[in-house]
């Protein structure tokens, strides 16, 4: 009887042990699984930071080949090299042996010594030809990044130090701390300057009744079922805030107190079929402003999302563009109507300007223009800078299937921008 007792006893302590066995062997999985999750969220990470760096030196290599001055063409060799760092650390948190990541490390090697050393000199056609290679290089090896992103090993819990001194976010990407360069909503130089003391209001206050009649009437007043007082601003240009009423939406928009100028507008919803073509909604735009005062504008750039089309206009004076005095007008696509507007850079810098006659020829401009770019459409435009307005020459070009604009400064003849011109369905974007 004892001998049994003791032996269901053993046969206890042998269930409770082989149970915690069990409990840990799952804890362990499940520890190994976590541990596999977080290295491919940081292999993930790695590989996508890395790809947003090639790109940026694709368009940097890009750039200083189409560059026609030595300044701009050093600034963009020097990016290409701070990338391609950029690049061997981010692909640093790859496994060593992964082919993907070890070739892209070895050319990021290879073009930033190369970058390096064409720093300082002219580029020679011999450069030029090897910009092109590398250019070709840098989309071949991006591609090969981007299909080796769904392809990446997963670690065993031994490996974990591998990522464990790493200096990943929460998310697994690396914070480079390098500038990419900006999209440029709909268009260059769509976000103009808007410092200083608006130069358009005109010094007539208005009150907030006067306020809500202008807004009516800015909309038009065959659409406008009532108009309320809205939320007012503050700021280097305070507002009163009006509530519009339609028939099927509301608008909120933004009077200055000063002069009593629609500074914005904007619907309460934006979703609407697309019925209407992007030229029908560009010629109703067009007629709205001017019936609102604002007169000589062209359309330059254009964005669509959700069946609503946003154009920019710029005004003009005689041939030249004014990109500093910009308006960004919204339209639904059902109907081609006017449900938004942007309009502060246009009252912070709109006014008449002297001295808009260039010191220089077009053709003497066009001598500062890369001949790898092959330009078909040139004019002269004003563009907003950190110290104030250049006039300069607009040269449009194609090199490698893609579109840039070259600005040239109208009175010495320098590179004063060089900008990509992204164009899809979806509107057209410069970087």
């Amino acid at each position: 009887m004892l001998r049994k007792k003791h032996y269901q006893a053993l046969l206890g302590v042998l269930a409770v042990a082989l149970a915690v066995t069990a409990g840990i062997a799952v804890h362990a999985i499940q520890a190994k699984e976590q541990v596999s999750a977080r290295l491919n969220e940081v292999y993930q990470g790695a590989v996508l930071s890395a790809l947003r760096q090639m790109e940026d030196i694709d368009l940097a290599l890009s750039k200083a080949l189409l560059s026609g001055d030595q300044a701009a063409v050093d600034r963009y060799l020097t990016q290409v090299s701070a990338g391609a760092a950029q690049v061997q650390r981010s692909l640093s948190l790859l496994p060593l042996a992964h082919p993907a990541g070890k070739n892209a490390v070895k050319f990021s090697n290879q073009v930033a010594d190369y970058a390096a050393a064409l720093l300082g000199g002219a580029i020679t056609a011999r450069d030029a030809a090897q910009l092109e290679t590398l250019i070709a290089a840098c989309r071949e090896y991006a591609a090969a990044l981007y299909q080796a992103k769904d392809s990446l090993p997963e670690r065993s819990a031994e490996n974990v130090g591998f990522y464990a001194t790493d200096t990943a976010g929460d998310n697994g990407s690396y914070d480079s701390g390098v500038s990419y360069p900006t999209l440029i909503y709909d268009g260059p130089f769509s976000d103009a300057r808007d410092t200083g003391e608006a130069k358009a209001l005109g010094g007539r206050m208005v009150t907030k009744e006067e306020a809500m009649a202008l807004a009516r009437a800015f909309v038009g007043e065959d659409r406008v079922l009532s108009a309320a007082p809205g939320a007012d601003m503050g700021g280097s240009i305070p507002c009163w805030g009006v509530t519009l009423q339609l028939k099927d939406m509301t608008l909120q928009a933004a009077v200055t107190q000063q002069g009593g100028k629609v500074l914005w507008m904007a619907a309460d919803t934006a979703a609407f079929p697309t019925e209407k073509s992007l030229e029908e909604c560009r010629e109703n735009a067009l007629l709205f402003l001017q019936r609102n005062g604002f007169e000589q504008m062209q359309a330059t750039y254009f964005q669509v999302y959700e069946g609503v089309a946003v154009i920019s206009f710029a005004a003009t004076q005689g041939d030249t563009l004014l990109y500093p005095d910009l308006i960004k007008v919204q339209l639904r696509m059902d109907t081609a109507q006017v449900v938004g507007i942007e309009a502060r850079n246009y009252w912070q810098n709109h006014g008449p300007r002297g001295l808009l006659t260039p010191a220089l020829s077009l053709e003497e401009a066009a001598g500062g223009v890369s001949a790898m770019l092959k330009v078909d459409q040139a004019r002269l435009c004003l563009i907003p800078t950190d110290a104030g307005e250049k006039l300069c020459y607009e040269f449009q070009g194609v090199y490698g299937g893609h579109t840039y604009l070259c600005y040239i400064n109208a009175h010495d003849g320098r590179q004063e921008q060089l900008l990509k011109v992204i164009e899809d369905e979806t509107g057209i974007e410069a970087v």
